[in-house]
């Protein structure tokens, strides 16, 4: 009920983000190692399978490296009986400290480490919140954590983004323990909420800055919802705006079955797979005490602070296209590129 609060526009769900900075982040893995020390001469940036000249290559290591943005959503679709429970998932909200914060956000003295920046979102039912704006204060990130469960005033103060469907995407109704599976699509869909929207949504609310730093989004969601919207929408939307996600899939060792919730089970796998698909990693607990969560968070700032990103600013013209951008090795003896493509249009 919340979402209806909002006095915002619903936000756009597009698959086609016209952008005027292009950043493309990668990864380089030489059998179990990243390779961090890969010269400028040593990438060819492809644009639609032709290389193309880039004036952004942020390397691992270097003076002035772009800061690191993480950008967290939190699903947090109220308690469903016997199945779901937010609160039992998201074990770190009252653990957390300003301390654990502020663990998180430094930097190790005497190192060309980037500054960290944390954005915190939830989503329940058809809306989407913002708790906060990318900081690094340690204190706006621990209030923040805490609020993650309360649906009261904290939504009502904070920005609600009420979501739309994507193209032929449309509501479902759940099915109950039986085969009936086969035409209701996912047992309890009608009651929960829109994660892979509120994705596609954030994705977009993000990428409006078009500033210059290494993004990325934890998703912590079982990656069920209550309409046919699939994870790979939100994974084209990723790739279109070069933001890897990293997956956290929460509650399955629990109460989710092969045999009992299949379609359910293939769903959270799908939400999985976003990791890869996207250069991120995915990951699953079936809780996420102050401990994992700590790990979590210090998991992906190291994956990014061994990221490349190349990039460059379109030329301004009309008769603005889609293209498909891949970052490639030469020669390919270096390792194998992990993440370094995406699609944009300029």
């Amino acid at each position: 009920m919340l979402a209806q609060q909002s006095t915002e526009e619903p936000a756009a769900v597009t698959f086609q983000t016209e952008t005027k900075l292009v950043l493309l982040p990668f990864r380089i893995l030489h059998g179990k190692d990243y390779v961090t020390q890969i010269q400028r001469s040593s990438v060819t940036f492809l644009e639609d399978g032709k290389p193309r000249e880039f004036s952004i290559f942020d390397t691992p290591g270097a003076e002035g490296r772009l800061p690191i943005e993480i950008v967290l959503l939190f699903d947090t679709n109220p308690r469903i009986q016997d199945l779901w429970d937010p609160q039992d998932v998201f074990r770190f909200v009252p653990q957390w400290t300003e301390e654990l914060s502020r663990t998180v956000l430094q930097r190790n003295p005497g190192e060309n480490q980037q500054e960290v920046r944390i954005s915190v979102y939830r989503c329940a039912g058809q809306a989407l919140y913002r708790l906060t704006l990318p900081t690094t204060n340690p204190q706006v990130v621990t209030a923040s954590f805490r609020t993650i469960l309360d649906a009261s005033s904290r939504d009502i103060a904070a920005t609600a983004i009420r979501l739309k469907l994507p193209p032929s995407r449309e509501r479902v109704k759940g099915g109950p323990y039986t085969n009936e599976y086969v035409t209701s699509p996912f047992y309890s869909a009608e009651q929960r909420g829109w994660p892979m929207e509120a994705a596609i949504g954030l994705l977009n609310e993000v990428s409006k800055a078009q500033d210059r730093v290494a993004r990325v989004m934890v998703m912590f969601s079982e990656g069920i919802g209550a309409t046919t919207t699939v994870p790979e929408d939100a994974g084209n939307q990723a790739l279109d705006l070069g933001i890897p996600i990293y997956p956290i899939a929460t509650n399955y060792k629990e109460h989710i079955q092969r045999s009992t919730f299949p379609r359910n089970y293939f769903r959270m796998h799908e939400f999985e797979a976003l990791g890869k698909m996207t250069g991120g990693r995915a990951s699953e607990y079936t809780s996420v005490d102050a401990a994992t969560m700590r790990k979590i968070l210090e998991t992906v700032i190291r994956d990014v602070r061994v990221q490349y990103v190349a990039g460059f600013v379109p030329s301004s013209g009309n008769g603005a296209k889609q293209h498909n951008l891949e970052i490639r090795l030469n020669p390919k003896s270096l390792g194998q590129v992990e993440g370094g493509k995406r699609r944009a249009v300029y």
